[in-house]
């Protein structure tokens, strides 16, 4: 029965590498969501400054279910994912935490990934405001991107998103890629290259992605660890809530 408590019980065979086609799917799900999240803000049924990020998704989550419910037409792809997951709770890489809750988890409803256990294998998102009150070092890099270097969150894939939700004027990539210049951020999130912008969502919302190391002994599927790709895509108001810029 011990066996049943490690990682490699869960999962055996090579990490499991996301297409690059599902993030993009997962993105524009995202960016289309958030369009849709604006136009409620500008008819006043709902308000991003100073809601507590949990609300916003939440709240995000909702049209997102909504959208796949329905179907798109304007994303017909959506209807390749399931309802995303919002805070289901997963296990860590070995097992030693199994309450750990991305925000939000999307796989897909057909075999388009070469999965060997589903549990841990999908498309996870970390979302994090940034505003004065949410420095992007101390908020979205150290309680949500290091999430992903310690084997919390998507050990068993090689790509994972994180989503900030902008409230003050602060761009990306100079933002983050501040963020990560010092050298214990590079220390502390294992940053093996440069931010890089891969693309963009159809609503014209940039994708910028960084590698990094993880900070595990060993992989529980290979024995090696592999690096993890992680995309940014930060999401902004029509008008910022406060003319603060970037603080890490």
């Amino acid at each position: 029965m011990n066996g049943l408590m490690t990682g490699k019980a869960l999962h055996s065979g090579a990490v499991c590498s996301i297409p690059e086609s599902l993030m993009q799917v997962v993105q524009n799900a995202i960016s289309l969501a958030w369009s849709t999240l604006n136009e409620h803000v500008r008819s006043g049924t709902f308000q991003i400054c100073g809601t507590h990020e949990d609300t916003i998704t939440e709240y995000l989550h909702v049209i997102l279910g909504r959208l796949q419910s329905e179907g798109s037409e304007v994303l017909p792809e959506i209807l390749e994912l399931q309802t995303p997951v919002r805070e289901g709770n997963v296990r860590n890489w070995n097992g030693t935490k199994l309450d750990c809750q991305p925000d939000l988890t999307f796989r897909p409803t057909r075999k388009l990934l070469h999965s060997n256990n589903t549990t841990a294998e999908g498309v996870f998102v970390e979302c994090k405001p940034v505003d004065s009150a949410h420095p992007v070092g101390s908020q979205y890099c150290q309680r949500g991107l290091k999430r992903f270097v310690v084997g919390d969150y998507a050990w068993a894939v090689d790509k994972a998103l994180m989503v900030g939700y902008v409230r003050n004027i602060c761009p990306l990539p100079q933002g983050l890629a501040y963020a990560l210049s010092s050298s214990h951020a590079q220390r502390d999130y294992k940053l093996q290259s440069t931010l890089v912008e891969v693309g963009e969502t159809r609503w014209k919302d940039k994708i910028y992605r960084s590698t990094h190391g993880r900070l595990i002994p060993e992989s529980p599927i290979t024995g090696i660890v592999e690096p993890i790709k992680l995309d940014h895509l930060w999401l902004y108001t029509d008008k910022p809530c406060e003319l603060t810029k970037c603080k890490c």
